[in-house]
């Protein structure tokens, strides 16, 4: 006979069972499924980051398969572009940040999803003018939000930081989905639910340099979800970025601590 007691420890064990943790990549894009947006968190020191009653579906943000660019395949008119994340080849064209041959944790499956691992990686070329297409894949972190959520990001020539964040219906922020860290503050987040595919499309001029230094500053302009969120933004250098300026440089996936995942990234140079 189970008495009061063992109640209450069937109870307390229940609730302190910890979520499962994302086993491998999600089958499907974001939002495909009815997601609840926690409350705000008291231990969140965010002052940007209050919580506008979201909607309960996805579709009703606006983000729809017509201007999503999900499964995008790389232009192949002109035979510029290329696939940087090919089925079957590993992390062949990508290498190391602070040991060249450091790939530890880095996972390619049979179908091109990449596992992100702790350490930075980049890719082998350098480029200056491009379009990049990515789609990632965040997990959900039930109880963190603003700040504290799962995030991702890549930099650009190693100083343009770009932020991908589990912020889905929460205001556009200068730290939030979509933002160029320290440079420019999105139009509009456009995240969507977490778990679940999000594609990225990045136009992006390098700067113009004569005798080192820089006469136009790099423009970006980006789409997440098919949704505007940088709109031909001028970076202009940081005055305390003391590393000297190049007009090309290589792509880098910043590592995670938690299962981020990538796939069907490709590059079409200018």
């Amino acid at each position: 006979m189970i008495t009061t007691f063992g109640i209450l420890l069937i109870v307390c064990f229940g609730l302190a069972a910890p979520s499962p943790r994302q086993s491998g990549p999600p089958a499907a894009r974001s939002g495909d499924d009815l997601v609840s947006q926690p409350a705000i968190d008291a231990n969140d020191d965010d002052s940007n980051d209050g919580v506008r009653s979201p909607p309960a579906v996805a579709s009703r943000t606006g983000v729809t398969a017509v201007l999503s660019t999900l499964d995008a395949p790389p232009p192949g008119f002109d035979g510029k572009s290329r696939v940087l994340l090919i089925p079957g080849r590993g992390l062949q064209g990508w290498r190391g940040v602070a040991v060249e041959d450091d790939l530890d944790g880095w996972r390619v499956d049979e179908k091109g999803n990449l596992l992100a691992g702790p350490a930075d990686i980049e890719t082998v070329e350098p480029y200056r003018d491009f379009q990049l297409h990515l789609e990632y894949s965040l997990p959900r972190t039930p109880g963190r939000v603003g700040v504290h959520a799962a995030a991702t990001w890549i930099r650009l020539h190693d100083r343009f930081r770009i932020e991908f964040r589990n912020d889905y219906g929460r205001p556009a922020r200068s730290s939030g989905t979509g933002s160029v860290l320290e440079h420019a503050m999105p139009l509009v987040n456009a995240a969507l639910p977490a778990p679940g595919w999000q594609p990225v499309d990045i136009y992006f001029r390098g700067p113009r340099i004569e005798d080192g230094v820089v006469t136009e500053a790099a423009r970006i302009t980006m789409m997440v979800n098919g949704v505007l969120v940088q709109n031909n933004v001028s970076l202009t250098p940081s005055e305390d970025d003391e590393s000297a300026p190049s007009e090309s440089s290589r792509i880098i996936l910043e590592g995670c601590d938690v299962p981020v995942y990538f796939r069907n990234i490709w590059i079409r140079p200018s």
